[in-house]
């Protein structure tokens, strides 16, 4: 009876599993990640000219293609607004009556490619002459008014712009009675549309290239870290740390790498675009233009930062998976 008492008393003295709760572990889980946010800024602080010269190497690459891509869309704001530069402006022949101008006019808006049509009428195109040009006196010398009747065709305009229809559309204008020429000027939108699409090819190319490029600084950058920390690595292994377990400071290491290389990205972007507005204004103001450069702007400084915290956790990624399996307690 003692002898299988004996038995029961150790297995009542023995450990016995215990269950933890799952609000427990959630606040393990956090106060361990917070912990090794800390601790990897700690280490990043102690080592600050690696840390700076990692952090300005990622924060070129990113700042490249962005500053090609603000090019870019700076550009193709430029010719956003063609709605007036797309006009097809038509001449009058001199001497018209009235009524064959009221005919023009219905039938330039019944046209199916016309999107509206405005008349400005001799009188008229004189006065904007005399108050824009700078030579209204000059016109005093003259006994008639030398300026015709003009008509604003507006076309339906698509992007890209299809200089064919539009082609066809000034041919069917040229042929109705009473238009003595027809003028546009829309080669060259089609010109900055196609250097536009240019130009977004050449920023996802050189964006792919840089981005191989901060992925590789930034994994060799997690590689010497590793190497460095080895023997702390076989200790961990040996008390029972998973891979999961050790890999996180080193995933957080990258991500705040990224952080910080597209933080100081965007800080070289905002000086950049302040230096060079104040010059762009200018320009922009002897064209008597509202035209202002833009800059990052919020949404896409955030979309920035994430490119680059994502930057920062693959490249970690990839260098903690191949050499931690190569770290093994013997």
């Amino acid at each position: 009876m003692a002898a299988t008492d004996r038995p029961r008393e150790a297995a009542q003295r023995g450990a016995s599993g215990q269950k933890i709760k799952f609000a427990d572990r959630w606040r393990g889980y956090k106060s361990h990640h917070r912990d090794t946010i800390r601790i990897s800024l700690l280490k990043m602080m102690r080592e600050p000219v690696q840390t700076l010269m990692t952090v300005a190497v990622i924060a070129i690459a990113l700042a490249l293609p962005t500053a090609l891509y603000l090019t870019v869309e700076n550009i193709q704001r430029l010719g956003s607004n063609f709605e007036s530069s797309a006009q097809i402006t038509v001449y009058v022949q001199n001497g018209a009556k009235p009524e064959a101008i009221k005919k023009l006019q219905d039938k330039l808006e019944n046209l199916p490619a016309v999107d509206s049509v405005s008349y400005i009428s001799a009188e008229q195109a004189l006065l904007e002459f005399k108050a824009l040009s700078g030579f209204g006196s000059a016109l005093r010398y003259l006994e008639d008014n030398p300026l015709p009747a003009v008509f604003l065709v507006q076309p339906i305009v698509s992007e890209p712009i299809d200089l064919a229809q539009t082609n066809s559309l000034i041919a069917s204008i040229a042929d109705l009675p009473g238009v003595e020429d027809v003028q546009i000027d829309m080669q060259w939108l089609q010109r900055l549309h196609s250097l536009t699409e240019v130009g977004h090819k050449v920023v996802l190319a050189l964006g792919a290239t840089l981005g191989l490029g901060v992925l590789l600084v930034i994994g060799n950058t997690i590689r010497l870290a590793i190497q460095s920390r080895r023997d702390e690595i076989i200790v961990v292994k040996l008390v029972g740390g998973t891979n999961a377990y050790v890999r996180r400071p080193f995933l957080y290491n990258g991500v705040l790498l990224g952080l910080f290389g597209a933080l100081a990205a965007s800080i070289m972007l905002y000086l950049s675009v302040v230096w060079i507005s104040s010059s762009i204004a200018d320009l922009a103001d002897l064209y008597q233009s509202q035209y202002r450069l833009a800059g990052l702007g919020f949404l896409r400084f955030l979309m920035l930062m994430c490119l680059g915290g994502l930057f920062g956790l693959a490249g970690a990624w990839m260098a903690v998976s191949k050499h931690l399996k190569d770290i093994e307690p013997k």
